[in-house]
């Protein structure tokens, strides 16, 4: 049985090595705070929308997403479809505050529109999810890759982390946008090839992999279950695929600080579009690996020995069944989806970190020199404090499902807060704290008391703190002018 050769770990070395080598070519000593944050506003619009993809797109997704479709079905495709649904409303209502603000991080526009305790709330509600966000996509491929090559997990996480910090601190927003375009193509490439080669195996080709995935019931992309306890129910899917998509577009640094390096409304708008056309196909051929991998598995059942877990169906099968180098790529692949959630996390954390509560709070007066400085120091942190979170995580389960959680409570409560912002001229500061905290509430009432589907604890969020924020604010003084004219949709 074929296992990961020497050419395999030099293919994965050898992609490391280079990755780093790039990030790192964009180092500037004398960088300056909107350098190293923004890139000087210069990115071009393709490469950022690129990179919002990679931002998220981590080895979960990579991994986790065929192998929920080779052990289940096609259902939960529906999630990401609603990407292009919510661009229009994220490109007329977000964007125009979003480029024509200047802003560094999108909870600037928080402090203009409510005052400083909302934007800082906010803020440190991201840097939390965020931060153990980038611990669990360290984490997660490296207990794969412990398990199918016998690497142990400690040097996986170590690698990843060294590896992405270094090229990270050194080249700023450039090296992560970059680095970003080229992990998103690997990615890509390494599925292709695993699709392709399971299919070409599978008896009859693509011809007998459709009918034997239609036979096996792997087709199925339709649940229309009203029981809200069903995870892949289309009803809860569409609409709580609908927040989770709007919700790191609008209030998400690590996605947003791409859209703030692009030139121009324009580029802005021709960013957001560009990563909803295509995050759509992507998610639906990782989808559809699965189910190819399933089909080939059916056909030959011997070569299933040796999988201890089914999660780890991807890696599995680019080690035995991929000829050697390939194996290596595949594996990259994996890596590369890892590192670059990690690098555009600690990027953006470092950047709400110096810019929310450094400048702003306790050094308002210091140099731009002197914000890139702090901002490379930030960085090293957030990356030694996320590779160590992730070192010292002994059950990947366990921490995945309380980001689930912890996902459920944040994403929701903060895009109503966004929403109070640009939607409303009536909702005061105080209001939108308290909408907040409603939400958070509400959230946890139905986590704790029920068993409804992940997917409607989003929309279940948003809709109390709007709800909630806005009832509370009619009790108080309307907001100053100040506070809504330019900063509300429609007072522009």
């Amino acid at each position: 049985m074929k296992g990961f050769a020497t050419l395999d770990f030099f293919a994965v070395a050898f992609y490391l090595l280079v990755i780093g080598l790039i990030g790192g070519s964009f180092y500037r000593k004398k960088a300056t705070m909107q350098e190293f944050f923004l890139g000087g506003r210069t990115m071009p619009w393709v490469a950022a929308g690129i990179s919002i993809i990679a931002a998220d797109l981590s080895a979960i997704s990579v991994m986790g997403a065929p192998a929920w479709s080779y052990k289940n079905n096609m259902q939960l495709i529906w999630s990401p479809i609603a990407y292009p649904l919510v661009a229009p409303i994220v490109i007329l209502v977000f964007v125009p505050f979003y480029s024509k603000l200047n802003l560094y991080t999108a909870y600037e526009y928080l402090e203009r529109r409510f005052s400083l305790n909302v934007r800082l709330l906010v803020s440190l509600m991201f840097q939390v999810l965020r931060g153990w966000h980038v611990a669990v996509a360290l984490y997660g491929p490296a207990l794969v890759m412990n398990l199918i090559m016998g690497i142990p997990v400690w040097q996986c996480v170590l690698w990843m982390g060294m590896f992405t910090t270094f090229y990270t601190t050194l080249g700023g927003i450039r090296a992560v946008i970059w680095t970003d375009v080229i992990q998103f193509f690997t990615v890509v490439t390494g599925i292709g090839l695993i699709a392709i080669t399971a299919i070409r195996q599978v008896p009859g080709g693509l011809a007998g992999t459709y009918d034997a995935a239609l036979k096996a019931g792997k087709l199925s992309i339709v649940n229309w279950t009203a029981d809200p306890t069903q995870l892949t129910s289309t009803w809860a899917l569409l609409l709580g695929g609908a927040v989770m998509c709007m919700a790191p577009l609008t209030t998400d640094q690590a996605i947003l600080q791409r859209l703030f390096t692009t030139k121009s409304t324009r580029d802005c708008s021709m960013s957001v579009k560009l990563q909803s056309v295509l995050v759509v196909p992507i998610l639906f051929a990782l989808y559809i690996t699965g189910v190819a991998l399933y089909c080939f598995y059916d056909a030959h059942p011997d070569r299933l020995q040796g999988l201890t877990n089914k999660d780890a169906i991807v890696p599995f099968f680019a080690v035995r069944e991929l000829p050697t180098g390939l194996s290596g790529l595949v594996v990259a692949a994996i890596f590369a989806a890892s590192m670059a959630v990690m690098s555009a996390g600690i990027n953006s954390l470092t950047t709400a970190t110096t810019v929310d509560f450094y400048q702003r709070v306790f050094r308002p007066k210091e140099s731009a020199e002197h914000y890139a400085m702090v901002g490379r120091i930030g960085t090293l942190g957030w990356g030694v404090a996320t590779t160590l979170t992730a070192l010292l995580t002994e059950k990947a389960g366990d921490l995945v499902l309380a980001y689930n959680r912890l996902s459920a409570v944040v994403s929701g409560p903060m895009l109503g807060i966004f929403l109070l912002g640009t939607l409303t001229r009536r909702t005061t500061g105080p209001g939108a704290l308290l909408g907040a905290v409603a939400g958070m509430l509400a959230v946890a009432i139905v986590i704790a008391f029920t068993r409804w589907s992940f997917f409607l604890q989003g929309p279940i969020g948003v809709a109390v703190t709007f709800a909630a924020g806005y009832l509370a604010s009619l009790a108080q003084p309307a907001p100053a002018k100040s506070q809504v004219e330019g900063l509300v949709h429609g007072t522009l």
